[in-house]
């Protein structure tokens, strides 16, 4: 019997010694590519409405399209006659509009109802500037928008059919590269070149907060969970910003450098939750988990090389998600390339349940194999019990000749 356990027991260790070990690499592979068109398109972004099914791709010569998130094969085309380079985009919180973005002061505004394009905004009310960003704030009353040497405005749709706008006092110098809102705080964020990191309050206060000096090149707030806010620099440098809704000048901002990791850092996309994908170049992601304030490699370099060299070549200029781990990845030139976990993950959950099993197996093996050991008596009740008839034959009489003694 001793020996039987003894046998089960080295079987148990030989397979938890043979369970292969995680893969090195990416945590997700690339799969389908759809392409927008042959020719390079120049995109500079995308922008998904709040139910997440669609996304407008805008870029140069303000060139825009609505896009299925889940099936980029369906898109709607957006047409507006002009050659202006579109920058950024944001939907209102309802769904039902987008502002976009770009370059001499331009605003276009979407309406999801018979998906129009028509102008919001121009040189009457930002002059020449090269618009960098915007975001909707929190309850869709206000929209922030940011330009080059530091100028950031609120503008809204005015009765009119115009835009009512009003510079934001107190505004840096230098680019804004990222604006975006809580989803449950009325307080946004905004990253600059070089002027830091900034808070902008329900009554349209900007304090400047932080992270002077660093190269910030994005700011998102990706879940209404936590009082906080993730920023990138292309320096590699990752902020949470911790926001303050009692008094939004106090938010403190921490910074930590990323020093192993290659490339510069781009730009910033959600994923779903508190995850976020930072944006690497060259055509990489990694993975940066809020609330355990962490990085993750996510899609390697090499790995895009292998998949399609041509396209490791591209730059991404945005992602989304269709579900936990997967998603779709857009680059410049228009191309866009599926990426979930590779497929043999599947086995890994298993595996994982396999050895959450065998491992106190295991340990309860060892124990009854002491056990036994150390107590005759209670292996011969074993042996009675379970024994073959042989083996209760040979534990009985060495029972009685040990009586006899």
């Amino acid at each position: 019997m001793r020996r039987g356990i003894t046998r089960a027991l080295a079987v148990a260790c030989v397979l938890l010694l043979t369970v292969p070990g995680a893969s090195a690499g990416s945590a997700v592979k690339m799969y389908d590519v759809v392409s927008l068109a042959e020719e390079d398109l120049g995109l500079n972004g995308a922008a998904l409405d709040p139910s997440g099914e669609w996304a407008i791709v805008f870029g140069a010569d303000a060139y825009l399209e609505l896009v299925s998130t889940s099936d980029p094969t369906t898109r709607i085309e957006l047409l507006w006659n002009s050659d202006v380079d579109l920058n950024d985009g944001d939907f209102h919180p309802g769904g039902q509009t987008a502002f976009i973005v770009g370059r001499e002061g331009q605003v276009l505004r979407y309406a999801r109802e018979d998906h129009s394009i028509t102008n919001a905004g121009g040189q009457l009310e930002f002059g020449q500037t090269k618009l960098t960003a915007v975001a909707w704030n929190t309850g869709g009353s206000w929209a922030y928008v940011g330009g080059e040497d530091g100028w950031l405005w609120r503008m809204r749709a005015a009765e009119d059919g115009g835009a009512e706008v009003h510079p934001i006092l107190g505004r840096g110098a230098s680019d804004i590269s990222g604006i975006d809102c809580h989803p449950s705080l009325m307080l946004c964020v905004v990253s600059s070149i070089v002027d830091g990191i900034g808070v902008i309050d329900r009554d349209h206060t900007l304090y400047w907060i932080g992270g002077t000096g660093y190269p910030w090149s994005d700011v998102q707030c990706p879940t209404g969970e936590y009082d906080e806010c993730v920023a990138v620099s292309s320096d590699r440098n990752i902020a949470t910003i911790a926001l303050d809704d009692e008094q939004p000048s106090t938010s403190g901002v921490e910074i930590i450098q990323l020093s192993d990791a290659g490339g510069y850092f781009t730009g910033l996309s959600h994923q779903q939750g508190d995850r976020s994908l930072i944006i690497v170049t060259p055509f990489s992601l990694i993975e940066h988990d809020l609330s355990q304030s962490l990085a993750f490699p996510w899609l390697e370099y090499h790995d895009a090389v292998d998949f399609d060299a041509s396209i490791s070549g591209e730059r991404i200029v945005a992602t989304w998600s269709t579900d936990r781990d997967s998603g779709w990845i857009l680059t410049d030139r228009g191309t866009l390339v599926q990426f979930h976990p590779p497929l043999s993950n599947s086995v890994g959950g298993i595996l994982g349940a396999w050895i959450l099993i065998a491992i106190p197996l295991a340990t309860l093996l060892v124990i009854l194999s002491l056990t036994f050991g150390l107590s005759p008596g209670l292996r011969q009740w074993f042996t009675l019990r379970f024994g073959s008839d042989e083996e209760k034959r040979a534990a009985r009489g060495a029972a009685r000749r040990k009586k006899r003694r």
